[in-house]
């Protein structure tokens, strides 16, 4: 406390935080606490008090958690009495709009809301999507526009994005979807000055890109100069993050350093008195970062950067330490729920990284010279101090980064400085900008080749299940004593003297046997499977299908991977934002067989992105939707192409039909036999239907089968039961009657989307299911639905 009691007070103010998220108050009440205690902490610093430190503990801790319950306040307007219902608002928006391909975010602040022809005043933020992009509202803008407002429910997956604690720690309450930009009409428009002119010049320097470059390029610039990310195509932003090279397309300590050094240089080179320094370049810092739009990283930086030059300026001593905290105190105090932002932890942890481990790790290599040393260095040192909380968050582990940043370190600030020659060529005379822009963009282009030519080395990157909370402490435990024993040779002497020296040969012997022991488990826990169990797992798509299955010997099946509209020709869809993810927080990096039970695109939808990004061993087809005159949805054909393209053998199979996955686990195929024809839905009834078994545990998977193929398939497979069933057809009225009693499951899931236009599930349907005394799981209500057995019995777990 007495080195540097400022860390420690922003420590407890973040545990005050982590508090109230643990035990929530009213807002009131919690702040009249940390007045009290605020307040006795003043009279302390008075009087001089003995215990003043614990006072000022404790009020830094009371001060964060009353904040945070501030702060949850601010998203409980009285828009949420207008949840689901169709209104009409009036309001301004009060940040940049974040354009995306698909449409345009903006932050509004509502003024007025109508709702059955009455009108009444309202408070409160909502994030709105207006699709297209013919037309960009801007900041300041006033609008009226239409809509549902929606409350994004908790995330259905485990660990997948919690949509709505987003949207609360921007301090928005709801969300809003609007057509297109012609059902809304501009009022007038009345921004704050600062930012409406940051904004204006921002704009316009991007439209400089726009006009010189080509669209990847000048998205690409776009996101290194300003952090524009919005516009850069997916296939490149996927091939960043798996690069490790995220962190160029986002403002942070990088972009401010440049700039801060940039202006620092000419100042010297105009010969300006170091007296002057910090009051020019400090108002320009906060001005980049309020035109880059003020987010964490950025905000970490300029603060970062703001504290040093005013030491700097006052020849006060530099100490990073304190800097950093004092970073961390003023973005929490203006809004405590920036701790829980990934971008805040990344960037802080990051920080902490290049300034505690770089020293460290370029000590270790005292050989190489200090360029090249830093060089690989300086990546290592962000990549182990981040390790963790990305493999928390993304479960990516990504080992050709250093590579990748020591290859593009260079030319990206070459890239940097002819894109900022561009802009002030530019921003003079708008053809002079093709001066440089040419060269840029080759630049640009050799950048963008080389960061494909990493990603495609093998093993660049690949997916691991998230440790848990003890995993990541235990790793910077080791972390730090590690640095630690090497910054204080008095504990390499001591540790020396212990194991060599100091008692007997039997302290050194069992030492070395403890350690080689402790390798030796933890090789086993790494390389041995941690279970020898069955599972499935009903995947939370919407309105769609898709379920996993992992064997004892660590075998994948997708049966099914979802799809929302148009995502068979588009690609985008619930396959991307969805299943994949859940691949991938559960560590698989390859599915060894895909199976689409039918060609409906809420079921074979999402298995386009799947074949795009992971390897695929074989899919499975039902023999429907293979032929012309088959009723396929609208790009299915094209998904087979592509299967075919990519080297992905496919396989239509039939009722009689085993699939070898797993010794221990059998997978038959009961339906179809000779195809349905003329049914209310060939397509449905022709589904494929599996029956797995594991030691006599069972799970029928039926696709979207309808009355004709569920009595087909009760008059072929004679006493016919399962214990766990996917309802067929997401819970539909069209079943056989005496379907669910034949079967007798145990327990049944029902796939489903929350509020459906299709009113799935059926009344009739769930009638039916009680009257059998089954136990009914549904991903609309229950999110995910995983069960698991070790061929005794089963365990089943809910996402919601």
């Amino acid at each position: 406390m007495t080195h540097r009691p400022l860390m420690t007070l922003i420590l407890a103010l973040a545990a005050g935080i982590l508090a109230a998220n643990v035990y929530p108050v009213h807002s009131a009440v919690a702040l009249a606490i940390a007045a009290v205690a605020l307040t006795a902490a003043g009279v302390g610093l008075w009087k001089a008090w003995r215990y003043n430190a614990r006072v000022f503990f404790c009020a830094f801790l009371l001060l964060g958690f009353a904040l945070t319950q501030i702060q949850f306040s601010i998203v409980q307007t009285s828009l949420l009495s207008f949840k689901d219902k169709a209104v009409k608002i009036t309001g301004q928006v009060i940040d940049r709009p974040d354009v995306r391909f698909d449409g345009v975010f903006y932050k509004v602040q509502v003024s007025e809301v109508t709702h059955n022809n009455r009108t009444q005043p309202a408070g409160g933020v909502l994030r709105v999507k207006i699709r297209g992009q013919e037309r960009v509202f801007q900041y300041g803008d006033w609008l009226t526009f239409s809509g549902v407002l929606r409350i994004p429910d908790p995330p259905g997956n485990p660990g997948a994005f919690d949509y709505r604690s987003w949207l609360t720690r921007q301090g928005i309450t709801g969300i809003v979807n609007v057509k297109s930009p012609r059902e809304v009409t501009v009022l007038g428009n009345q921004g704050r000055s600062l930012r409406q002119g940051a904004f204006g010049i921002r704009d316009r320097l991007e439209q400089i890109f726009d006009r010189t470059m080509t669209q990847t390029q000048a998205a690409v610039l776009k996101g290194m100069i300003f952090g524009t990310r919005g516009e850069i195509p997916p296939e490149v932003d996927a091939a960043f993050v798996e690069s490790g090279l995220v962190h160029i397309l986002s403002v942070s300590g990088f972009h401010i350093g440049l700039v801060a050094g940039l202006v620092l240089i000419l100042l010297r080179i105009f010969r300006i008195n170091k007296g002057f320094h910090a009051p020019v370049a400090i108002p320009l810092l906060l001005f980049y970062a309020v035109m880059t739009g003020m987010g964490p990283a950025v905000a970490r930086s300029t603060f970062m950067a703001i504290l040093l030059l005013l030491a700097h300026h006052f020849g006060r001593e530099q100490d990073w330490p304190t800097t950093l905290a004092a970073a961390a105190g003023i973005l929490l105090i203006l809004n405590p729920l920036t701790l829980f932002d990934i971008g805040f932890q990344l960037s802080f942890l990051a920080t902490w990284g290049l300034l505690y481990l770089t020293p460290v790790l370029t000590a270790g290599i005292p050989r190489l010279p200090q360029p090249l040393s830093l060089l690989v260095m300086v990546p290592l040192a962000a990549q182990l101090a981040t390790l963790p909380l990305v493999v928390f968050y993304f479960n990516l582990v990504s080992p050709v980064s250093i590579l990748a940043n020591v290859l593009t370190t260079h030319l990206i600030a070459l890239i940097m400085f002819f894109g900022g020659v561009s802009l002030l060529l530019g921003s003079l005379y708008l053809p002079l900008a093709a001066v440089t822009a040419g060269g840029t963009g080759l630049l640009t282009d050799f950048f963008l080749k080389l960061v494909a030519w990493c990603t495609s080395i093998p093993g660049a990157a690949f997916y691991i299940p998230a440790p848990s909370l003890g995993g990541i402490l235990l790793y910077y435990a080791l972390l730090i004593a590690g640095v630690e024993l090497l910054r204080r040779p008095q504990w390499q002497a001591g540790l020396k003297e212990m194991l060599f020296y100091n008692g007997t040969k039997v302290l050194r012997k069992r030492a070395i046997m403890a350690g080689a022991v402790l390798i030796f488990v933890l090789f086993l826990w790494l390389l041995w499977p941690h279970s020898q169990r069955l599972e499935v797992h009903f995947i939370d798509v919407g309105q769609g299908d898709s379920a996993l299955i992992i064997t004892p010997d660590r075998r994948t099946m997708l049966v099914d991977a979802g799809g929302w509209r148009e995502e068979l020709t588009t690609g985008r869809g619930a396959g991307h934002y969805v299943v994949l993810p859940y691949l991938h927080r559960l560590g698989i990096n390859k599915l060894d067989t895909l199976v689409i039970t039918h060609p409906h695109e809420d079921h074979a939808g999402g298995a386009k992105a799947l074949i795009r990004s992971m390897e695929v061993g074989a899919a499975l087809v039902s023999p429907y939707g293979l032929e012309q005159e088959d009723k396929a949805d609208q790009g299915y054909d094209l998904l087979l192409q592509d299967m075919k393209d990519r080297g992905i053998k496919i396989y239509p199979v039939r009722e009689g039909n085993a699939l070898n996955i797993d010794p221990a686990v059998t997978v038959r195929v009961i339906s179809p036999g000779e195809l349905f024809k003329n049914t209310r839905s060939d397509a449905n009834n022709n589904s494929l239907v599996l029956l797995l078994n594991f030691r006599g545990r069972t799970v029928l998977l039926t696709g979207d089968t309808e009355v004709e193929a569920e009595e087909h398939i009760l008059r072929e497979n004679k006493n016919l039961q399962a214990e766990i069933l996917k309802v067929p057809h997401h819970g539909s009225g069209y079943f056989y009657p005496e379907f669910f009693s034949s079967i007798r499951p145990r327990a049944a899931v029902i796939s489903a989307g929350a509020n459906n236009s299709f009113g799935h599930p059926a009344p009739n349907t769930l009638k039916a299911l009680e009257e059998i005394h089954c136990p009914v799981y549904r991903t609309d209500l229950d999110g995910a639905v995983i069960f698991s057995t070790d061929g005794e019995k089963w365990q089943v777990i809910t996402g919601k």
